[in-house]
């Protein structure tokens, strides 16, 4: 499974791959199984749908990442600025998810400290109740350090930032630790960029008793008592009986945790857990640049990779 990831990562940064898979003739098919518009006004459409039609959040994602180009870095800021404005304007949860690496980090740490700075006023300004933030998420190993870093710079400055946290790495119960005891807003994954044994839990099981163990220390009463958020990004149903067991044994209100699964997938035990009372958040991409991010869905679930293909001749899902 990791040799596969690793994989569908290369491809995924392949240009002449991209091309092609754009110029493709189910190429729209392809894209709107996992994007939810091509524009931030698409996108926020989507997650009103989704809100009106069963109670969904939504969290927006501008699709661009590993940039080095300062037109299109201020692009992925503007866009993303955009959406916060746009979501605060519709009612709802003013909820962006950022890459550091889309909004400058390669170029500069000190302008993507900036830029998200720029992202975290706009979510601030426009939020209107529910739960507001910029998630920064969490890329390859190298990156992990900085995006600690940033997100401790936006929360000291007073901005509403929220960070992802990788189940397979080990340093992760450390991490963890270090905002357990604050009203801190994470989001547990398990994380899509293998490294070694050194680094990460092996194998699937490993992974797996790694993000309950994770999961239990973040639905514990003493971490309900400080106003932490525990977000679980997982669409394993295993997983989430457990969890939902422990909030439940707890005493966490349905309103103090939430699972946030990827727009597109799974759609009917999204609902399913939201029609039980539990909220439920999706991932929501918008914009042109598909290809990685639908190469990583599928490199985190093979079976994507009929679906793709199928979709992106032209053919039918069904």
């Amino acid at each position: 499974m990791e040799l596969w990831q690793r994989s569908m990562i290369r491809l995924a940064r392949i240009d002449r791959l991209r091309g092609w898979a754009e110029r493709a003739p189910g190429a729209r098919q392809a894209a709107d199984r996992f994007v939810g518009g091509a524009s931030a006004l698409a996108g926020v459409d989507t997650a009103r749908r989704l809100r009106d039609d069963h109670g969904i959040a939504a969290s927006l994602f501008y699709l661009g990442e590993y940039l080095d180009d300062p037109e299109l870095i201020e692009r992925n800021v503007i866009e993303a600025i955009s959406a916060a404005d746009l979501l605060g304007a519709e009612g709802l949860d003013v909820h962006v998810s950022v890459d550091p690496t889309a909004i400058g980090f390669r170029s500069s740490p000190a302008l993507a400290r900036r830029n998200a700075e720029r992202i975290a006023r706009t979510v601030a300004a426009a939020a209107n109740g529910g739960r507001s933030a910029v998630m920064l998420d969490m890329e390859d190993f190298s990156l992990v350090e900085p995006t600690l870093a940033l997100h401790g710079h936006l929360v000291g400055a007073g901005l509403p930032a929220a960070i992802t946290l990788q189940a397979r790495l080990r340093r992760t119960a450390r991490d963890l630790q270090s905002v357990l005891g604050t009203p801190a807003f994470v989001r547990l994954v398990k994380g899509a960029f293998p490294r070694g044994t050194a680094d990460d839990h092996q194998g699937r099981e490993a992974i797996d008793r790694a993000y309950l163990e994770l999961g239990r220390a973040m639905l514990a009463p003493q971490a309900r008592g400080t106003g932490f958020y525990p977000v679980f990004a997982t669409r394993d149903d295993a997983l989430a009986r457990q969890l939902i067991a422990i909030a439940r044994d707890n005493d966490w209100p349905p309103d103090a945790w939430e699972f946030e699964m990827l727009y597109g997938v799974r759609p009917a035990w999204q609902q399913e857990l939201r029609a039980r009372g539990i909220s439920v958040r999706v991932y929501l991409p918008f914009g042109s640049d598909w290809w990685p991010y639908a190469m990583r869905r599928v490199g985190e679930n093979p079976r994507n990779v009929l679906l793709m293909g199928r979709a992106l001749l032209g053919r039918s899902y069904h």
